[in-house]
């Protein structure tokens, strides 16, 4: 496997560059990257201290990879200028579409990242709140407010599913864990009755399950592969029972699942 240093260069927060970063290298699987993340690279100053760490790299081995959001053209022109391939990720595609709409583009560092609109990012304040205090069964007082509550047993992803719907599509989402006599009957538990309409399933392969609980609670019968088993079958008689949607945890990344769950269950982002 071959190994390579990949730089992720913004002048913000970088969270844009690491997203892009992973996703395009992740394509090529005999490459194991180390990422090194520089954010808040807004001045020249700081920028020579990168390119420099850049060369150095080059220097040891074989160049490193770069990917940069920098805005402005100065500061990109002299990261250009690093021995690494560097990955301008707005290159191109900012200067297209200027010309398409006839408009100049903001160079104002961290306009994506920003506070920006104060009643877009309260929205997705009022949402994590919500996800919080409705976690692993709290706050059922509060379902009728939810615009999701995500159902499934125990370590399936439910909490970080409904963390990244709250933080990235600004949803009200709850989750309620199945445990002990609920899963002995396919009614639905009584807190969940009257918020049908706005339930979803999380279900998830034994074998993976019995994994990441024996990291919990290693040799326990929580943990056992039969406890594991009769738990998934279970959930899933209650959904099928029930027409309750459903998606597959096992091999999803937690951006596959949420993007499944707002198209199965219809739901529109609200930031």
């Amino acid at each position: 496997m071959t190994t390579r240093v990949v730089f992720c260069v913004s002048d913000h927060t970088g969270l844009t560059a690491e997203t892009y970063a992973h996703s395009i290298v992740s394509r090529f699987q005999s490459v194991k990257a180390d990422y090194e993340t520089r954010p808040f690279i807004d001045d020249m100053d700081k920028l020579s201290t990168v390119v420099e760490e850049i060369d150095m790299v080059a220097r040891q081995g074989t160049r490193p990879i770069v990917f940069s959001t920098l805005t402005d053209p100065d500061m990109s022109e002299t990261l250009s200028k690093a021995n690494g391939l560097v990955l301008g990720l707005f290159d191109g595609f900012v200067e297209q579409l200027g010309e398409e709409l006839g408009l100049e583009a903001d160079t104002t560092v961290g306009m994506y990242h920003g506070i920006g609109d104060v009643g877009t990012y309260q929205v997705r304040l009022d949402a994590l709140d919500f996800t919080l205090t409705t976690d692993d069964g709290l706050g059922t007082d509060r379902y009728q407010m939810a615009d999701i509550i995500v159902v499934g047993v125990s370590r399936v992803g439910k909490t970080p599913t409904c963390l990244y719907l709250s933080m990235q599509y600004g949803l009200r989402a709850a989750n309620y864990p199945l445990t002990g006599e609920e899963l002995e009957s396919t009614e639905l538990p009584q807190a969940l009755h009257p918020y049908r309409d706005r339930l979803f399933g999380l279900t998830i392969d034994p074998t993976r399950l019995f994994q990441i609980r024996q990291k919990r609670r290693p040799d326990s019968s929580y943990s056992s592969f039969e406890q594991c088993t009769r738990e998934v079958s279970a959930a899933e008689r209650m959904f099928k029972a029930n027409s309750i949607p459903t998606t597959d945890s096992t091999t999803r990344s937690i951006e596959e699942i949420t993007a499944t769950l707002m198209r199965e269950a219809d739901l529109d982002r609200k930031l």
